[in-house]
């Protein structure tokens, strides 16, 4: 897998945010940085663990601040199911697309399932997230069942 996010570029991102560049910060963003699909906290911490010394807990903790500093997306899937990925700096939380049937998840850049925000401007609510999540079946799927 092609690194997609070096140390001085998770280093960066954590300096925009206004947080302390920890190493145990870098080996976290870098972890979900270099993922091609949004990553759940235990496997971030199987990443990490094969380099760092690093413990459940702390990988819990650096995850929820670095949503809240808007450097990662949570992606709530109920049931206390939990995926990250990385925030584009110059752009708001993206969409998603789940398998329903090998359960895997993908970041979709796509600038045409925006939402329109004078829409929900109109609806009179204080709307601070929005989820977009498309579910059916990806591409390796179909291709499995189409040989079948």
């Amino acid at each position: 897998m092609k690194a997609r996010m070096s140390a001085k570029t998770a280093e960066n991102r954590l300096k925009e945010a206004g947080l302390e560049v920890t190493d145990h910060r870098l080996q976290v963003l870098m972890a979900v940085g270099n993922t091609a699909h949004p990553s759940s906290a235990p496997e971030i911490l199987e990443i990490i663990s094969t380099k760092k010394d690093i413990n459940r807990v702390t990988v819990y903790r650096i995850l929820d601040l670095l949503v809240e500093h808007a450097v990662l997306n949570r992606l709530s899937l109920g049931e206390k199911s939990q995926r990250f990925c990385l925030r584009n700096a110059r752009e708001d939380e993206h969409p998603h697309f789940h398998c329903t049937r090998c359960d895997s998840y993908l970041c979709l850049h796509v600038k045409t399932l925006s939402l329109d925000q004078k829409v929900l401007d109109g609806l009179s609510l204080d709307v601070r997230h929005v989820d977009i999540r498309l579910e059916g079946v990806c591409l390796a799927c179909q291709d499995k069942s189409d040989r079948f």
